[in-house]
């Protein structure tokens, strides 16, 4: 029985370096996405260790009256203040070539497929039973999760200009559903980086 895994990036953080919290319009956005959740029979709330991503995990967490738990799978490929040393010009030039040499491993962080390979774990540990679950994670490593494991025309099917937009593409509290079937392992894209849930 197939899985379906909700893949969310967190809310609009607050635009500074290191591990910047949300933004009022972020917590909105995550309340949004967790009433959207309400029509679901979600089981499972899981997120990245990063406060952008608990706080987004708590506002959707506390919507459906679930828990959330932590797991360091979803930490994005890497971040703006890990290497506290680094201009933001700098930092988006490592950024960009890592997303174009995907197996170039950056002085610090994950190179591309390796952080894809990440998720494609944590998908790979959850049980078999046919559950709802939500990753709360980041655009980067969910951009890195989908070139990973579909290509360039099966993610442009679902959204136009994806192979040009990659991570650009996945917005704040975006969600990208897709179902994964633990006994042939084969992952089907259902809906890519849709935001419609949060039009008020």
């Amino acid at each position: 029985m197939k899985k379906r895994f909700y893949l969310v990036r967190h809310g609009e953080k607050v635009k500074q370096i290191g591990d910047p919290p949300l933004t009022e319009k972020g917590l909105l956005q995550a309340k949004l996405t967790g009433k959207y959740f309400k029509t679901i029979p979600i089981k499972k709330i899981i997120s990245s260790p990063i406060l952008r991503t608990k706080q987004t995990a708590q506002q959707i967490a506390e919507v459906l009256a679930l828990d959330f738990v932590i797991h360091d799978f979803l930490k994005e490929r890497v971040n703006w203040g890990d290497d506290p040393t680094q201009s933001f010009a700098d930092f988006l030039a490592m950024w960009e070539r890592a997303s174009e040499e995907r197996d170039w491993l950056p002085p610090v962080g994950d190179s591309s497929s390796r952080a894809g390979k990440r998720l494609e774990e944590l998908v790979g540990l959850q049980n078999c039973k046919p559950e709802h679950v939500v990753l709360v994670t980041h655009g980067g490593i969910i951009t890195d999760f989908l070139r990973n494991v579909f290509t360039d025309t099966e993610l442009d099917a679902k959204f136009a200009g994806f192979d040009k937009a990659k991570d650009a593409g996945v917005l704040e509290c975006s969600i990208t559903t897709v179902d994964f079937d633990p006994k042939t392992k084969k992952y089907e894209l259902v809906e890519l980086a849709s935001v419609k849930h949060l039009t008020i």
